[in-house]
């Protein structure tokens, strides 16, 4: 809703994330099964399926036939392991909470095709290009605040604008990146939106059974997105009844696990209620808001498990509301907000000899009023989504997917937006609309993994995809190889053609007789990964070519004549796994050019011109340490270094005759912000009162060193006089505790 929009909540920063302790009482009670799996000359099997009988844990080994996962059962079980064209083998298991258990699997060749050797019914996401993010991960990184989101931008390639949670990735812009939740796209992922994609996710952590994150070169199996994925399977069938409950400064939350109909199926529900006034006043941030930032959140999933296959119903929905002073441009003013937002989904997971198959129908809906100066609109989305996607071994070299997908999208849009870029003021020209849209978009893809030789393999798939608002029908080549040196490393080349439609709200503030297309982007990327023992590196490079971007080319008028260019390097090293070393953390390195075409004022009239990217953040480094001291007291930190953003400056002001002034702009991006650095700390604090009972008490303490990093520029009405705007996320203290029954 505000990719155009310049107001900085950062307010929502200190407060809600942490609605999740920094160490939940859910992470400490998983064992974590973590192994290798080798054919009988010693090489790795990738794509392996490793599974816990009788339940659906479980993980896919990656290029170099590793796997990892975490397991909320304890006592004896029996650990599977199976591949296309090899024989399944079967290891016993002891799992304890807080325990880590490791296996070596040497698979024997097998010339019969096995039902049983195909990947089960919770589908496993393993790509050369892929990051995966587990929940344990998430809330142990200081500063991420118990979120995902924030979690995953110390990965290098994902720009972290100003203090919100946005996942801007490899120079591309908040909306290129989609986020996809059972096979469902959630069109609005964030809580508290902000021109830096709202302060936190929607999903909240341990609600998600795997989350992977791919940064470019992703496969045909999902289009409509220009730069990057986030996919999350939310969580299978409890193995126990739990209580759950937490209270911190600024939230209270409830939940409860429990198994049905004899551990054949399972409900998980979970509420959170969030209150920030008494946070502010403790950090000394309580004078600039009306209504302090606050929200009720819920969840529900329901899950049954069949011979074969699995029916899995998940429900959240959340509202929110806040109001504070706060400015854009030259506009001083109170920005109002309140919003509800739910998505509900049906999914059917099964296993049909050599099939896999995932089918799913969802609906969501989002509405909102916001009110900021010239801005004040009732938004309302809703959106019917239908998804199926089926994989087949076809013998012991070759796998083929594809799938098909259905997506209609219903919005009314009432109110006044501002008619000219960055002009908020409450007497600047308004848009007014009261109108209703609706479009369909249709797609399918095919694809085909195939082991070339020993060592190659081979991913080339092609993607075609329908928007009937655009009237335009799109067909996406995608293509990827990969060299195995050794057991330990890999490289991997990859080219693809992604395309992405505006979307409803563009479509509603076009005043323009032409018509809308979709936008284009090119990856080129490369990708060298390795691993040894605990100890993994990744680097990787991307030319990413832009063209018919939608930009505004006048007043309510916008047009596919924008183009751009982002290349960059990531660099990423990591030691161990939280509960799997004593000491763990990872260093990640991002560089990256991105110039885009964007609008420069100059008085009334509007230019376009191309420049650096508002989120082109040349240098990026972050390091994150955490550290088991003594018994079960654990201590992190989060240290961040970021290149300035770039900022478009106004070098002058013409009098409009009616009082107001008219900026005119400089060269686009031709300045930046200072360095923007933060450090985070927090501690926690297991006590184990019980089987599978126990207390967790934590403590955070966030922009440790209470630097004032300059996120923004406001002006005067007459632009004479230019103030840098700083974070309101000073230093801030935290802390709570959890409780599991």
């Amino acid at each position: 809703m505000f990719t155009a929009f310049t107001v900085r909540c950062c307010w929502a920063v200190i407060l809600g994330g942490f609605l999740l302790p920094p160490l939940s009482a859910h992470a400490q009670a998983q064992a974590v099964v973590t192994g290798v799996v080798m054919d009988e000359g010693s090489h790795p099997v990738p794509y392996a399926n490793v599974q816990l009988a009788g339940t659906l844990l479980g993980a896919a080994t990656d290029a170099t036939g590793h796997f990892r996962f975490a397991a909320p059962v304890s006592g004896a079980h029996q650990l599977h392991a199976s591949a296309v064209g090899y024989r399944r083998t079967t290891r016993p298991v002891q799992l304890v909470p807080g325990d880590t258990v490791r296996i070596q699997f040497t698979l024997a060749v097998d010339t019969v095709l096995l039902e049983e050797a195909s990947v089960t019914a919770s589908a496993y996401t393993v790509s050369g290009t892929d990051g995966t993010m587990d929940p344990l991960e998430a809330v142990t990184t200081p500063g991420a605040m118990g979120d995902l989101f924030r979690a995953l931008q110390s990965f290098p390639g994902v720009a972290q604008v100003g203090d919100g949670a946005g996942l801007y990735v490899r120079g591309g812009d908040l909306s290129e990146t989609k986020t996809v939740i059972d096979q469902s796209t959630l069109h609005h992922p964030y809580r508290y939106e902000s021109p830096a994609g709202g302060s936190f996710g929607t999903i909240r952590p341990f609600l998600a059974e795997g989350t992977t994150f791919s940064t470019g070169g992703f496969s045909a199996r999902y289009g409509n997105a220009l730069s990057g994925v986030l996919a999350i399977d939310t969580k299978d069938q409890p193995d126990a009844r739990r209580f759950r409950g937490n209270v911190g400064l600024a939230a209270v939350s409830l939940g409860l696990d429990t198994p049905l109909l004899d551990e054949q199926g399972g409900l998980r529900v979970t509420g959170n209620r969030s209150f920030t006034g008494f946070l502010f006043r403790l950090n000394g941030q309580r004078d600039d808001f009306e209504t302090a930032p606050q929200g009720l959140d819920g969840t529900l999933s329901l899950t049954y498990d069949y011979e074969g296959g699995q029916l899995k119903a998940f429900s959240f929905a959340r509202r929110n509301r806040m109001g504070i002073e706060t400015a854009a441009g030259a506009f001083h003013g109170l920005f109002r907000s309140r919003s509800t937002n739910q998505l509900h989904s049906l999914q059917w997971s099964t296993r049909r000899d050599t099939w896999i198959g995932r089918t799913s129908v969802a609906y969501s809906r989002y509405g909102s009023r916001d009110r900021f100066g010239a801005l004040d609109v009732e938004p309302v989305e809703a959106t019917y989504q239908f998804r199926s996607d089926w994989d087949r071994a076809l013998g012991s070299r070759f796998t083929l997917s594809g799938g098909v997908v259905a997506m209609r999208e219903q919005s009314a849009f009432r109110g006044t937006f501002p008619a000219r870029p960055g002009r908020w003021g409450e007497d600047a020209a308004r848009l007014r609309i009261d109108d209703q849209l609706a479009a369909t978009r249709t797609g399918g893809y095919v694809e085909l993994d195939t082991d070339v030789r020993d060592r190659i393999r081979l991913t080339s798939g092609i993607r075609a995809d329908h928007h009937s608002r655009a009237q335009e029908t799109t067909l996406d080549p995608r293509v990827a190889i990969a060299y195995q040196f050794g057991e330990q490393t890999q490289a991997r080349l990859a080219w693809g053609r992604f395309h992405q439609f505006p979307d409803l709200e563009t479509y509603a503030q076009h005043a323009g007789t032409a018509s809308l297309g979709a936008q284009q982007a090119q990856h080129w990327t490369a990708t060298l990964r390795h691993r040894r023992g605990p100890f993994r590196l990744r680097l990787a490079g991307y030319l990413k070519p832009y063209r018919a971007l939608v930009v505004p080319t006048g007043d309510a008028t916008y047009a596919n004549v924008g183009s751009g260019i982002a290349r960059g390097i990531d660099a990423f090293t990591k030691y161990g796994g939280f509960l799997e070393t004593r000491l763990s953390g990872w260093l990640s390195y991002s560089f990256v050019q991105s110039r885009r075409t964007q609008v420069r004022q100059r008085g009334a009239d509007v230019t376009l011109e191309r420049g650096p990217a508002p989120f082109d953040l040349t240098h990026q480094v972050t390091a994150v340490g955490k550290v088991r001291v003594v018994d079960m007291l654990f201590a992190g930190f989060t240290a961040r270094h970021t290149t300035g953003q770039p900022v478009t400056p106004v070098v002058d002001a013409l009098p409009q005759g009616d009082g107001t002034y008219a900026p005119v702009e400089g060269p686009v991006g031709s300045e930046r912000l200072p360095v923007y650095r933060r450090l985070d700390l927090q501690l926690s604090y297991y006590i184990p009162l019980g089987p599978g009972q126990h207390l967790t008490v934590y403590a955070a303490v966030n922009n440790a060193l209470d630097r004032a990093n300059v996120i923004d520029v406001t002006y005067t009405p007459d632009y004479r006089t230019r103030t840098e705007q700083t974070t309101n996320f000073r230093r801030s203290l935290y802390f709570g505790l959890t409780m599991t029954l």
